[in-house]
């Protein structure tokens, strides 16, 4: 998703923002997949680069490491980053999402995740810190999100909202994403 973002900030400038929104697929480490299950789950991946060659996936997850156990330690990493500014915040999607789909890494370890933080310029050791004494308030945040895109129409990811009236549900190609914003500037 974050090829096509970076297409429409290329496309329209000024014209648009975007803001990314949390949507919790596992909010807990209920129901987490077991190893066989998931390394089933990672080979669907592989569809990706079909569809936008641009999209660097290993699949199957390739990793010894553990397999991520929930999504929302990613969620409220991803709400600090974005305390830093739009730049780091930016930054931290997309090297979050190379960290979980290329590299394979454990996206729901705050060690991993403050890692990601230290790519991004930041200080892991202060990002840990920070995260452990504001991951309520930033959990608030994600959990606040995730019901306003529930109620926007989202039912999973990738989902995008323009102008908070269209959605646009899965990895649609960049043309969809133009005609939905074009209607939108046009009707301004």
């Amino acid at each position: 998703m974050t090829v096509r973002l970076d297409d429409l900030k290329s496309e329209y400038g000024d014209d648009i923002r975007v803001e990314w929104k949390s949507f919790m697929l596992r909010p807990s480490e209920q129901g987490r997949k077991n190893r066989a299950e998931f390394l089933d789950y990672t080979r669907n991946w592989a569809r990706m680069p079909q569809a936008d060659p641009r999209l660097i996936v290993t699949s199957p997850w390739a990793s010894d490491d553990e397999h991520p156990s929930h999504s929302l330690p990613a969620l409220v990493a991803a709400k600090l980053a974005e305390s830093h500014g739009e730049a780091v915040a930016d930054d931290f999607h997309h090297r979050v999402f190379d960290a979980y789909f290329n590299q394979n890494r454990t996206i729901s370890d705050v060690a991993v995740l403050a890692a990601v933080a230290g790519e991004c310029g930041l200080d892991p050791d202060q990002f840990a810190a920070d995260f452990a004494s504001q991951r309520e308030t930033l959990e608030a945040r994600v959990i606040e999100d995730h019901n306003e895109a529930v109620q926007l129409g989202a039912t999973g990811v990738p989902a995008t909202i323009v102008d908070n009236r269209v959605a646009i549900s899965g990895a649609q190609d960049t043309s969809v994403f133009i005609q939905a914003i074009d209607q939108v500037l046009a009707g301004r």
